[in-house]
């Protein structure tokens, strides 16, 4: 499906939500639920494109979604942070406003109840600091440039997968002892979607890093001059660990540590990521020459 040149795909989890609701008589709910995720998604779409970023794609998921983007944002930590908080401010809003509606008497009856219970939901949810939610992103781009691109994205996405085991294993719980306050089914179905997204992340990591490696050199060399670090690694390090330090704001120096407590070589974070696609994430830095 396809909106305005931006490809929609909804993912088969988020179908699952959707059919489930459905077969237990909350069809309507459903609908409300996919209408107002769209909208997260449109939010994130708008702020997105405020910076210039062109949308290629948008993937729904149970409770938010990914777009896709040709251009890649992570790691800019103002632009990430914004773009990522968009979606659940939005919601409070929504949130805000109705329950002043209804606090006012103007808008009343249980579906204005359900669209603040749904509005709270996303918002809040959504800011649970693991990958795939938003409140990972804003933390990635809050802590990358500290812990370096690559090491927060697997910290936050392996906090995502431990969230959706422990959800999954909710659901059978719940199935097993027959308690139906939830849906199980639906505990289970978003355990899968963060065992998912957060294998995306995982999966996409140093591919999203190495862009803005290429971004960063032509900053440098645009400019002139940026900010930098350095660190000091010994003979035997893998060119991967230390691929996984570098930062997306400041250009690193890493020295090596040979005999005698003295300072071998030092290579550019250029010649460590060459050195990594030439020789593979385990070849020692101490045979990078």
């Amino acid at each position: 499906m396809q909106w305005r040149g931006i490809r929609i795909r909804i993912h088969p989890t988020f179908i699952g939500l959707l059919l489930i609701c459905a077969l237990c008589g909350f069809a309507a709910r459903a609908i409300i639920v996919f209408g107002l995720v769209f909208l997260h998604e449109f939010v994130h779409m708008l702020a997105a494109r405020g910076y210039g970023v062109k949308i290629q794609s948008i993937e729904l998921y149970p409770y938010g979604g990914t777009a896709v983007l040709e251009d890649t944002f992570e790691g800019k930590k103002k632009e990430e942070t914004i773009i990522a908080f968009s979606g659940p401010a939005f919601n409070f809003a929504l949130f805000l406003i109705i329950q002043w509606l209804r606090w006012e008497g103007i808008f009343r009856g249980e579906w204005a109840l359900e669209l603040v219970k749904i509005n709270f939901w996303l918002a809040f949810f959504n800011l649970i600091p693991v990958l795939p939610l938003d409140g990972g992103r804003i933390m990635r781009a809050c802590f990358s440039g500290t812990f370096g691109f690559v090491k927060t994205t697997k910290v936050l996405a392996m906090g995502g997968r431990w969230l959706g085991g422990i959800f999954i294993l909710l659901g059978f719980i719940l199935q097993a002892f027959g308690y139906y306050l939830y849906e199980p089914t639906l505990f289970i179905i978003l355990g899968v979607f963060f065992w998912i997204g957060s294998g995306k992340e995982l999966t996409k990591a140093r591919i999203v890093f190495l862009k803005q490696l290429c971004r960063k050199k032509e900053q440098l060399l645009s400019k002139g001059l940026m900010r930098s670090n350095s660190f000091t690694v010994s003979q035997d390090t893998p060119l991967g660990k230390i691929v996984d330090e570098l930062t997306s704001d400041r250009y690193s120096l890493v020295s090596v540590l040979g005999g005698k407590d003295k300072i071998e070589k030092t290579f550019s974070e250029t010649e460590i990521v060459q050195g990594m696609m030439d020789w593979g994430l385990n070849h020692k830095i101490g045979d990078l020459r």
